[in-house]
């Protein structure tokens, strides 16, 4: 029975990184030539975000840190800055997870609209007290928005789709896992 939990766990994370290099992949095809008027969602987060919440074991520390980074990396961004506010809000949503399990969905998204806030606040100070280029505002804007907007379709997708739930009580008390 633990094995085929320790089993379950360990596909789950797998499927986790492989769902996140196909978002990248799809990011960086060159589907469209002029540039694009609006600035999209960032699925990698609303996806991390989404998983921690419901299921915090699925998207350990070290693997959202390592996609996180790989992702600054091929999207040439700052290396390291926005992986380490990514693993920072992932973080903070994942002790945040037992509060979230008994209250509505619209508090849940609240809570990760705010650390989605804080994240983008973060960055754009940190970018300019380097004095580093960085986009607009209102892109940046955009792009916050595009994400919250998206990540109740994420999580439903990943409820629906993969089985990702929000842990309930007797899971809690037992220990065991369902699938």
């Amino acid at each position: 029975m633990a094995r085929t939990g320790t089993l379950h766990l360990w596909l789950m994370r797998a499927l986790f990184a492989a769902l996140a290099f196909a978002l990248v992949f799809a990011r960086l095809l060159p589907l469209d030539m002029a540039p694009p008027g609006l600035a999209g969602p960032d699925l990698f987060l609303a996806l991390a975000f989404a998983w921690a919440v419901r299921r915090p074991e699925y998207v350990p520390p070290l693997l959202v840190a390592g996609l996180a980074l790989a992702m600054d990396l091929l999207l040439q961004r700052p290396p390291g800055l926005w992986a380490a506010l990514t693993l920072v809000g992932c973080e903070t949503l994942r002790r945040r997870a037992p509060a979230l399990r008994d209250l509505t969905f619209l508090a849940e998204w609240a809570t990760v609209a705010g650390t989605l806030a804080a994240m983008t606040f973060a960055y754009r100070l940190v970018m300019a007290m380097l004095l580093v280029d960085q986009a607009p505002l209102g892109l940046s804007l955009m792009q916050l928005f595009a994400t919250l907007i998206a990540y109740p379709l994420v999580a439903a997708l990943s409820h629906l789709v993969f089985g990702v739930r929000k842990r309930v009580p007797g899971e809690l008390a037992t220990g065991r896992q369902t699938p």
